[in-house]
């Protein structure tokens, strides 16, 4: 999918030269806020960067408002309280969870951020052919998500979708007061307990996905997500979605051949927050408040590498191009 859209806000972020909009009366949380933010073409975003006069906040809101009441699905005005939804690896949503109990979750999904109602029909219909690992949902409401146990429900009335579903046995989590021990990549010395993952939730985050030639499907969308959503109200509650995944979300791993998610310990993710889209020699700082296994709510910040576009691309070729040559050698040494 080629993305020419622009990720913006209506009301600028920071005051200062360039700055369009800037409104003093709003709160740092407001500005940040996803009802600050607009989508557009790069066409337009120069065009409305340019006339301020006739494109006031009142008028983009206006835009916009009409926009997604022709992409939110029950037409309503409730997508400003809705949060994120993840259903598999293509389909994100704005909506909220109607009911939870031993038959599993009732959702609502007010609007697709990325996919359509197609998407979200082919995941069920298709569900048993899907990867186990691409058959998830994730909720940022609940800070949680996990693999379903079956195919999912897809309902709907009208033009409104619910999708009822329940989640697999949940995968154990590494106990933090444990013997959790890695070398830091700093000054090679051992650490452990929450220094240890620290570390890694920041290699985890850092490392791109399909940038490690031993499996392209481990690393996060971070970068990818910052560099498409940067300056957008957007990126704080994908980003969340991306976190909640690597928490939740278990891998097997080769060696051991067991189940573990890349965050190992996290039962759940509380907050997540980006004060700023600043980079300081490439790393992002973004805080986070998680519960933890075996020490309860734990907050910190977190300096997480953000590659730059071309490194991606990069990146993503070399990997593909090792493992395609590892392939080809254990083929051929398997004749």
């Amino acid at each position: 999918m080629t993305n020419i859209g622009v990720a913006a806000h209506i009301s600028a972020a920071a005051s200062g030269q360039g700055a369009r909009r800037y409104d003093p009366n709003m709160t740092s949380e407001e500005r940040r806020h996803i009802s600050n933010g607009i989508w557009l073409c790069a066409s337009c975003s120069v065009l409305i960067d340019r006339d301020e006069e006739r494109f006031t906040i009142a008028e983009l809101r206006r835009i916009r408002d009409e926009h997604e009441a022709s992409r939110r699905i029950d037409g309503d005005n409730e997508i400003d309280r809705a949060d994120v939804i993840a259903i598999g690896r293509d389909i994100i949503t704005a909506g909220d969870i109607l009911s939870t109990g031993r038959e599993g979750f009732k959702v609502r999904l007010l609007h697709f951020v990325q996919g359509s109602g197609r998407d979200l029909m082919r995941f069920a219909n298709e569900f048993q052919q899907t990867d186990i690992g691409d058959r998830y949902v994730l909720l940022n409401e609940l800070g949680y998500g996990g693999l379903l146990a079956d195919t999912p429900s897809v309902s709907r009335q009208g033009i409104d979708y619910e999708l009822e579903f329940t989640f697999s046995e949940r995968t154990p989590r590494r106990n933090a007061t444990q013997n959790i021990v890695s070398m830091c990549a700093e000054t090679g010395r051992l650490i452990e307990g929450m220094d240890a993952l620290v570390q890694n939730f920041e290699r985890t985050l850092g490392m791109a996905r399909g940038e490690w030639f031993a499996d392209l499907e481990l690393g996060s969308h971070l970068a990818d997500l910052y560099w498409r959503y940067r300056g957008s109200p957007w990126f704080e509650p994908l980003a969340m979605n991306e976190i909640v995944r690597l928490a939740s979300i278990p891998k097997r791993n080769r060696l051991t051949g067991e189940d573990a998610t890349p965050f190992l310990c996290v039962n759940r993710v509380n907050r997540v927050s980006v004060p700023s889209f600043e980079l300081e020699e490439q790393k992002l700082q973004i805080e986070v408040d998680f519960e933890v296994e075996g020490v309860g709510d734990w907050s910190g910040a977190l300096s997480v590498f953000i590659s730059t576009p071309q490194q991606l691309v990069d990146g993503r070729d070399r990997a593909a191009q090792h493992a395609e040559n590892i392939r080809r050698i254990e083929a051929e040494n398997s004749r």
